[in-house]
């Protein structure tokens, strides 16, 4: 008797199929055949992947990395990957795959379930933890003449649509006393992954830019920007630019109680939220409902900190239905459930004594590659 042969599905099919499947499913499945691990492989598939992972959240997995930054020479960076599985939480370490990464890195942010890291020795690296997969490349160095107020640096990374090119800008401020009183004269370079190569772009002026890190959200990187002294305070705004025009810009924070002291800015599931930090130890989040729309501005929670002394609270991912938000309190990280106004410390993933503190991202689960 002759067998049947086995019905082959169409490739379109199979891509919708495989698209909803979590991300360790999809790991496995490029060793079934080759062609599997080619369509795997495919920029193109990881595009669709990401598209449908960013816009159906049910189908999403999000992880937290978690890079200690420790004092003295010769310690090696991990990366603590921190998630949510069978409603407990699930803590892997792994070491940095690069061996140029043997100090200490700092995160410069995530996009696309990449995330970018700058270490002691003056590289930048794209890796992603889900692959294993990294790219090295030389940070910026220029030569520049420091005034009294020194130079303050700033990164950010994310992804030009337009260009499908992978970027990371690089922000020298430098300090100005004008007749304006202070202000501050920001350098702008970007290296594009797909030129792998840095360029200049257009500066710009501007009050003390905050943030060190900027945040990416639709297609734009936000740093938290002191601009004008206003009867002895500060009003501060989000500075922006455009990876695809290049182009800079400024979004009003939301309205906020006196005694606000101290913003911070993230990036939940396609969304900004912003948070501010208060004297009286307590701190309210927002979120952007539309972009760009300043009016969308909502207030999602207020957070009173367990400590006794003063920490600023930076949001790291907003659940759903917002009744759980997790944040960066301090060094630690934290789980806000806002029913009950309770906090659940996630994890001790550092017990050195010469621990400082900890640099957090969360990234979507992906393909990509950290190549072009």
């Amino acid at each position: 008797m002759k067998m049947e042969e086995i019905p082959t599905l169409p490739q379109d099919i199979i891509v919708e199929i495989l698209i909803r499947l979590p991300l360790k499913i999809l790991l496995k499945f490029r060793s079934v055949s080759k062609s599997w691990l080619s369509l795997l492989s495919d920029s193109q598939f990881h595009k669709t992947h990401i598209n449908f992972s960013m816009n159906n959240p049910k189908f999403t997995d999000y992880t937290l990395a978690a890079v200690p930054t420790v004092s003295g020479l010769g310690k090696i960076c991990h990366v603590y990957t921190i998630r949510s599985e069978n409603s407990s939480v699930i803590v892997s370490k792994h070491e940095c795959p690069s061996k140029t990464v043997s100090l200490s890195a700092w995160i410069l942010g995530s996009c696309n379930g990449l995330i970018c890291l700058t270490t002691d020795s003056f590289n930048l690296m794209l890796l992603n933890p889900c692959t294993g997969k990294f790219n090295v490349f030389p940070d910026l160095m220029i030569e520049y003449e420091v005034g009294d107020g020194g130079v303050h640096i700033r990164y950010g990374f994310g992804y030009d649509a337009y260009a499908e090119d992978y970027k990371v800008v690089k922000m020298f401020s430098f300090p100005r006393i004008g007749n304006e009183g202070r202000r501050h004269v920001n350098m702008v370079s970007v290296y594009s992954l797909k030129g792998n190569s840095w360029s200049s772009i257009q500066g710009f002026d501007s009050g003390y830019v905050n943030g060190n890190v900027g945040v990416f959200a639709n297609g734009v990187l936000h740093w938290e920007g002191c601009y004008d002294y206003v009867s002895g305070g500060i009003s501060s705004e989000i500075v922006t630019l455009d990876l695809a025009k290049e182009r800079y810009g400024r979004i009003a924070l939301p309205r906020y109680e006196g005694g606000g002291i101290h913003w911070t800015l993230g990036e939940s599931r396609g969304r900004l939220v912003a948070c501010c930090n208060y004297e009286s130890n307590k701190a309210a989040m927002w979120v952007m409902m539309e972009y760009g729309v300043e009016k969308t501005w909502t207030k999602l929670v207020t957070i009173s900190s367990p400590d006794d002394g003063r920490v600023n609270i930076s949001p790291l991912f907003v659940a759903e239905n917002a009744d759980e938000v997790l944040v960066k309190l301090g060094t630690e990280v934290t789980l806000y459930n806002s029913r009950n106004a309770s906090f659940k410390r996630i994890a001790d993933y550092v017990s050195t004594d010469d621990f400082l503190q900890v640099q957090v991202a969360t990234y979507l689960e992906s393909l990509a590659s950290p190549h072009i």
